[in-house]
């Protein structure tokens, strides 16, 4: 892999998956909605007029919509993660490249917990579908890696991420966290893991639906307890009854996916957390407040 083209590239993973191939000497081409990016493209319009003489070897795609279920997040979402699969094809074609890696979701696992998907997860499946098969139709590979839920140093995953956040922001100042009870645990991977999962399934020329999640697994009780001693300025978790609980979630199996695309052990969460620390990054996680 010579040069990649990443569309999305100001989002939290692909920021970190651009400077992961700069390290790499990988040449990469923006694609996004800024009149900074190389190539524009709007996951609501679509391609504008494509620069010429541009081909990348592979395309990752890092974009998405995370709208809620209302009437409007459900078209949002359709129109932004399942519609636009046909202008990303297109983008394929004319970049000349030999593969689509994309970042999909463990929420388009049908069998993933008893409540019903959302419209998030579904039209990231339909995503799926549809570049498989254009990958069939016209020459290129396509593999979707199904993560789980994201973190980073810098906090930007707290707008997904709310708990997340909360956890980081009351444990890194020592006060006592309100948390609801756990039916079962949660499983974040941290987006530095994320990208190089996406490089690995580039170079190992891996194509199909991979299960892209950490074979470590904790209560989101678990992980503010980790968080309190890595900090270690005190405070405690209190398990407010009065909260509805976290629901059970059945992540899939990580190991199959971590075995092909010859992985390194992932960040686990204590070292994840330390990172935070380190970069006294902290300040910028939150909200105080979660409902």
């Amino acid at each position: 892999m010579k040069t990649a083209a990443v569309i999305g590239a100001r989002s939290m993973l692909g920021r970190q998956l651009i400077a992961r191939l700069h390290h790499m000497g990988v040449e990469t081409i923006s694609v996004g909605r800024s009149d900074t990016d190389e190539v524009f493209f709007d996951l609501e319009g679509g391609l504008r007029d494509m620069p010429g003489g541009m081909s990348a070897d592979v395309l990752f795609h890092c974009a998405a919509s995370f709208a809620d279920d209302s009437p409007k997040g459900v078209r949002l979402n359709y129109t932004a993660n399942a519609t636009s699969a046909l202008a990303v094809a297109e983008l394929a074609q004319q970049l000349q490249t030999g593969a689509i890696v994309y970042a999909g979701s463990v929420s388009s696992d049908e069998t993933l917990d008893g409540a019903a998907m959302t419209s998030y997860g579904f039209t990231k499946g339909l995503a799926e579908q549809i570049l498989r098969w254009h990958s069939q139709r016209h020459g290129f590979r396509f593999c979707s890696l199904r993560f789980s839920q994201l973190y980073d140093v810098d906090g930007q995953c707290c707008s997904h991420q709310p708990w997340f956040g909360r956890i980081i922001a009351y444990t890194s100042r020592g006060l006592d966290i309100r948390m609801p009870a756990s039916l079962g645990a949660r499983n974040f991977l941290h987006v530095q893991d994320a990208a190089d999962m996406m490089i690995h399934a580039a170079n190992a020329k891996a194509s199909g639906i991979l299960n892209a999640v950490h074979t470590e697994a904790m209560t989101s009780d678990e992980i503010a307890e980790v968080a309190y001693r890595v900090f270690g300025l005190g405070g405690t978790v209190a398990i407010a009854a009065e909260k509805a609980p976290f629901r059970k979630v059945n992540f899939p199996d990580g190991a199959p996916a971590m075995s092909l695309l010859g992985m390194k052990p992932l960040i686990a969460m204590q070292d994840g957390i330390k990172m935070i620390r380190d970069a006294g990054s902290a300040p910028a996680f939150g909200p105080m407040d979660v409902n």
